[in-house]
């Protein structure tokens, strides 16, 4: 009995100081953290009001830069029109990794969505182009204009893959095509409370197709969606 305490102990204090020092995941990161090149554990504290899309893969000074194309090849086939396209993009912006863009844009997604549920326009308006932020700020106004509200709740993404990729040579302006598989609650009420669309209970299947655009090998480094779809 007195071997099994003291094996308990030990195992309790090196349980302690591996958390201490890998830290802990929750699943719930603050998605700011893609999009700004800051981090909450320390250093810079993220300014609420920059919403600069800076996927993961732009501030590279504290990591090696692959001499290989082993993002390319875990998002695609190197031989492939996609797969020869962000090789290409590569070349111009060595810094540029094709797995962390979609793990930038996984929490692009979540944001933009709860942003236009919630009718955050401020959110918003930085993170897409032009013609897109005016379709979404017109069915936002709509919403409002009609008395709606909405309840909104991201359950979780299932999946997420890049579909294509087109590079401009003349510009080095990339467009990457990423599939969405995402599970959502959305519930729409009307000024007296009453539920006029969806369910509050029910988890909402969503499909999208979503376009991110961005200059390569500039100083700026942000993403913006320029085209959703389905």
């Amino acid at each position: 009995m007195i071997e099994i305490i003291v094996l308990a102990a030990v195992a309790g204090f090196l349980f302690l100081r591996l958390r201490d020092a890998l830290g802990t995941k929750t699943g719930h990161e603050n998605p700011e953290e893609w999009f700004n090149g800051k981090s909450s554990r320390g250093g810079d504290t993220p300014d609420p009001n920059d919403k600069v899309v800076q996927f993961p893969g732009q501030d590279m000074q504290s990591q090696p830069i692959p001499d290989d194309h082993s993002d390319v090849s875990s998002v695609a086939d190197l031989e492939s029109p996609l797969g020869k396209t962000l090789i290409a993009a590569k070349g111009i912006e060595p810094e540029f990794n094709a797995v962390r863009f979609v793990e930038g844009s996984r929490a692009a997604y979540e944001m933009i969505l709860m942003a236009y549920e919630t009718g955050d326009k401020d959110t918003l308006r930085p993170l897409l182009a032009p013609d897109v932020m005016d379709s979404f700020e017109g069915a936002i106004d709509s919403r409002k204009n009609e008395g709606l509200s909405v309840d909104a709740r991201f359950i979780g993404l299932r999946s997420s893959k890049i579909m294509d990729a087109r590079l401009d040579d003349a510009t080095n302006t990339i467009q990457i095509d990423v599939r969405f598989d995402a599970e959502m609650i959305v519930a729409v009420r009307d000024a007296n409370g009453e539920i006029v669309e969806g369910d509050p209970e029910m988890v909402r299947r969503m499909n999208d197709l979503w376009t991110f655009e961005r200059t390569l090998g500039t100083d700026d480094p942000s993403w913006v969606l320029v085209e959703t779809g389905d």
